[in-house]
């Protein structure tokens, strides 16, 4: 039986790319170069494996690169020299059935002949990457393959992006028939997942703006600007969209306040009108229940009738008044 060094190396897979970019996944066996003679490799690490950062660590990489890649630092971050590049980007944590909406760290390394990718948690972007590899979809270079794995990213964001606009429809259509009766908690989710994906796609837009327009990437390499630059479009797009959702989130919090508030207003105003209606007519059946002498009808056989009669007037008579100094009615 043949020997998993892969595994015992901490290496998830490992694919190998010819001059044509089309792949092959390496045997498990083998630990393929990070310098081939042809073509590039591309090799995933699982970065929990104690013999992964042992076999980081006797790769000529710079010491600034491999405490990049080996750290615990969840910031999204993109470093460079003049022939490597490699950083942090968030991506989705996968479950055993699909994405979750929990985010990890995916750590790159991209040299001219390979790309190091590890993570700590499954991701979704790298296994879709590699199902499409699986089914023979050819890559150009490891700045190529980069831009891959960070397209599945962004096209995740989107699919999120499309969900929240369609919740904020959702939302929107039902507070203005005044049927919404858990708009605060549906609101309050979409802000909660809008600031998320807001703070995932600033991340990116500073990292690929930082390569494709500033002076700090010119010493970069140019096929991780080029990528950078093609990147930065979608990211803008896509940032633009979820500063859309959020500000709509916010109208909607504000409208389903006012809404609230003039609901509270009405049954106030009701409770008032109610209040300063019955208040005579307490006033009078409470004089008649006082134990004295010297009150009216109390020695008439239609005694309470006249008392009803008396808190019916005055009832009538507040109302009219009411009326006429405009507190009710037009």
């Amino acid at each position: 039986m043949l020997s998993d060094l892969q595994s015992q190396s901490g290496i998830i897979w490992a694919y190998r790319f010819d001059e044509d970019g089309a792949p092959s996944r390496v045997p498990r066996d083998e630990i393929p170069d990070l310098v081939p003679a042809e073509g590039f490799v591309w090799l995933h690490l699982d970065l929990v494996h104690t013999r992964a950062q042992s076999w980081i660590a006797e790769q000529d990489l710079p010491d600034t690169t491999q405490e990049a890649f080996l750290s615990h630092e969840p910031h999204q971050r993109l470093d460079h020299s003049a022939s490597l590049a490699w950083g942090v980007s968030h991506d989705l944590i996968r479950d055993i059935a699909d994405k979750s909406e929990d985010v990890g760290a995916l750590r790159w390394i991209i040299g001219e002949k390979f790309l190091l990718t590890g993570r700590r948690e499954a991701l979704h972007s790298i296994r879709m990457t590699a199902e499409a590899l699986d089914r023979g979809e050819p890559a150009s270079s490891p700045a190529g393959l980069f831009e891959q794995i960070i397209e599945y990213i962004i096209d995740d964001v989107t699919d999120a992006v499309v969900r929240l606009v369609d919740e904020t429809d959702s939302v929107e259509d039902h507070i203005l028939l005044d049927r919404l009766h858990d708009g605060p908690q549906r609101v309050g989710a979409v802000r909660r997942t809008a600031v998320r994906l807001h703070r995932q796609l600033s991340g990116l837009h500073v990292l690929f703006r930082r390569f494709a327009e500033t002076q700090s990437g010119r010493s970069a390499p140019d096929a991780v600007k080029a990528a950078a630059t093609r990147l930065l479009q979608r990211v803008d797009g896509l940032h633009h969209d979820v500063q859309s959702v959020q500000d709509r989130a916010r109208l909607l919090q504000d409208e389903i306040a006012a809404r609230s508030a003039s609901r509270t207003n009405r049954q106030l105003y009701v409770l008032s009108l109610l209040t300063a209606l019955f208040l005579p007519a307490t006033f009078i059946t409470g004089l008649f229940g006082i134990n004295v002498k010297g009150l009216p009808w109390i020695e008439s056989e239609a005694g309470a009738f006249y008392v009803a009669l008396a808190c019916i007037f005055a009832a009538t008579l507040t109302m009219i008044l009411l009326r006429r100094r405009g507190v009710i009615g037009d």
